[in-house]
C-alpha cells in the first residue's frame, strides 16, 4: 500500500508542476505589417518585446519598455540578431527602412489544449493506479 502511495504523490506532483509552469500560457510570434500600422489597422504593444526586420534584412529585437516610437522612428535599446550572433544595439531604426514587426501574442487555443492535455493525462494516471490499488485489494 505504501508504494503505491508513494507513486501516486509522484505523479501528483508532476502533475501539479507541468500545470504551474502551463499558468504562464502559449505563446506565439505575430507578424505585423508596417501598412497597417502606418494606417493604423494594428497597433505595437510597447509593454511586449518586438521583433522588426528592415528592408537589408537586419533582424532588430527590442525588451519591453525599451524601446518608443515618435514621429517615423523607433529609438531604443537592444540587440541585432543574426544566425551567428547577437550585437548590442542603441540608437534609432527609421520607420520606412522597416519591412514588418513581430510580437509575441498569447495564444489561447492552444493553451486551453495544452491544459486540457495534462488533466486527461492526470485522469488517466489515477484511474491507472486506483484500477491497480483496487485489483491488489482484492487479492
Amino acid at each position: 500500500m505504501k508504494l503505491e502511495s508513494k507513486i501516486l504523490k509522484k505523479y501528483l506532483i508532476g502533475l501539479l508542476t507541468l500545470a504551474v509552469l502551463n499558468f504562464t500560457g502559449c505563446y506565439s510570434l505575430e507578424v505585423i505589417n508596417k501598412e497597417d500600422v502606418n494606417e493604423e489597422r494594428a497597433q505595437i504593444n510597447l509593454s511586449e518585446e518586438l521583433f522588426l526586420t528592415t528592408k537589408d534584412s537586419t533582424r532588430y529585437h527590442f525588451l519591453p519598455a525599451n524601446f518608443r516610437i515618435a514621429s517615423d522612428t523607433l529609438y531604443g535599446k537592444g540587440t541585432i540578431e543574426d544566425l551567428s550572433s547577437i550585437i548590442p544595439f542603441q540608437g534609432s531604426v527609421a520607420l520606412i527602412d522597416v519591412v514588418s514587426f513581430e510580437q509575441r501574442t498569447p495564444d489561447t487555443l492552444a493553451t486551453i489544449g495544452l491544459i486540457t492535455g495534462l488533466i486527461a493525462i492526470g485522469v488517466i494516471v489515477l484511474s491507472l493506479v486506483f484500477v491497480v490499488t483496487f485489483e491488489e485489494g482484492m487479492d
